[in-house]
């Protein structure tokens, strides 16, 4: 696999940039918001990348950050979701709003992206919400009321820029457990040392 590209960019197009590295150039799917962030051509890029390989094709697929690239590697695991679609899940939402709407199973909000209908943001909720869980992300409580105070303070977090895994460790040691979600997250924060 290749893991990131760091050189030349050399061409930008509405869904794929052109990077020179090593006298090659490389055609690389993106996001349309990171083409926007994107500094001009002639300037050194660095994107995170997927590779995937099809028949026909081999199609590279590039992020700004890892967290993007993790999110659309998960989101390729769910079935129906495809690399194009994928890409534009996590260019209109971002791994962070992705995460978050998973963990507070916010299917409006996934059906607003273009190519995801209610059946899909669905499956990405269950499917992915799954797999946090089994990797111990996403703590699976005993209680309804506990589970649901703890999914919103890890969401929270998420959307204060910590990544899922830093949050659910945060909570984990957190002193105040049996508090709502506000209280869930300023026992993190100051797990966290921002508190």
């Amino acid at each position: 696999m290749i893991d990131y590209l760091n050189g030349k960019l050399v061409g930008v197009y509405p869904e794929a940039v052109v990077v020179e590295v090593g006298g090659f150039g490389l055609r690389v799917q993106v996001p349309q918001s990171l083409v926007a962030t994107l500094p001009p051509p002639g300037a050194t890029v660095k994107l995170y990348t997927y590779l995937a390989v099809r028949e026909e094709a081999l199609v590279l697929f590039g992020f700004g950050d890892e967290l993007d690239r993790t999110a659309f590697v998960h989101l390729l695991q769910v079935s129906g979701i495809g690399p194009r679609t994928a890409l534009v899940v996590v260019g209109r939402l971002g791994a962070r709003r992705l995460w978050s709407a998973i963990l507070q199973e916010d299917t409006s909000l996934l059906a607003t992206v273009p190519g995801i209908g209610t059946k899909s943001a669905r499956r990405i909720v269950v499917e992915l919400k799954d797999r946090l869980e089994k990797q111990q992300l996403l703590p699976a409580g005993e209680g309804t009321a506990d589970t649901t105070a703890r999914r919103e303070a890890l969401a929270a977090l998420v959307s204060l820029g910590y990544s899922v895994r830093e949050a659910g460790a945060a909570l984990e040691h957190a002193t105040d457990k049996g508090g709502d979600a506000a209280d869930l997250v300023r026992s993190a924060l100051r797990v966290l040392g921002a508190g």
